[in-house]
């Protein structure tokens, strides 16, 4: 297959939902009939489930000392060479019970800045890039069954993936485990300001920074999936 061909995958088909599909629209996936259908059908099957209730947090004291957080809300704990990566409890409360989780290929290699897990909803797609480059060498299967089973622990006792580092290197920015709030901070103001952008004069009287990392979810409910996807991208999808 050519470069071309390549660079003209379809969302779906490169995040593995569906087998093959090139994209003949420029990546208009709002006015895309194939798009909508795929979110449709998702939708039918997303259960309306709360996405604010956490598992016990008593085991992440024992190891927040070995935790890094990176500036796209990815966890890591490195152990000799390998590293297990996890998203972090802000990154969980962006979505509910009937996403689904798409996972890399056991024995497939990472490359840094590129894309290895997938989050699907019917708001369309998000890709997590890797801060590591390696060998993946184990995903959490139970997960990968049942999706909901993420959101139903605390974000830091799901190991997501394991990886085999080729030189033990975490690429980009990385916060240690008690300085995450101010990374949380940070992305709060950036999901003010794109609030601001969006909604009416009268309405942005309401949007005010949220308190303890929390976000306003009736603003984020409002968007326009091409608008939920832009802001996913600007808190996940940072250049490494």
């Amino acid at each position: 297959m050519s470069d071309k061909m390549i660079s003209l995958k379809c969302i779906w088909m490169e995040c593995g939902y569906v087998e093959y599909k090139l994209c003949d629209r420029n990546f208009d996936c709002e006015n895309c009939p194939f798009d909508k259908a795929i979110k449709t059908a998702i939708k039918v099957g997303e259960k309306n489930q709360s996405i604010d209730t956490f598992g016990d947090d008593s085991n992440v004291n024992q190891i927040s000392n070995q935790i890094k957080i990176t500036e796209n809300h990815l966890w890591l704990i490195k152990k000799g060479e390998h590293f297990t990566i996890g998203l972090d409890d802000f990154a969980q409360k962006f979505f509910d019970a009937g996403c689904s989780i798409f996972f890399p290929l056991i024995g497939s290699n990472l490359l840094v800045g590129k894309t290895f897990l997938w989050i699907i909803s019917s708001f369309g797609a998000i890709g997590f890039h890797s801060p590591i480059s390696g060998i993946v060498r184990w995903i959490n299967d139970k997960v990968k069954r049942n999706p909901q089973s993420f959101f139903e622990a605390s974000a830091y006792s799901i190991e997501l993936v394991k990886v085999e580092s080729d030189d033990g290197v975490i690429n980009g920015k990385i916060y240690d485990f008690d300085e995450r709030n101010n990374l949380v901070y940070q992305d709060n103001l950036l999901i003010r300001e794109f609030l601001l952008k969006k909604f009416s004069p009268t309405s942005k009287t309401h949007i005010t920074l949220p308190d303890g990392g929390e976000f306003i979810k009736s603003y984020l409910k409002e968007l326009s999936n091409q608008d939920f996807i832009q802001l996913l991208k600007l808190i996940f999808n940072k250049k490494i």
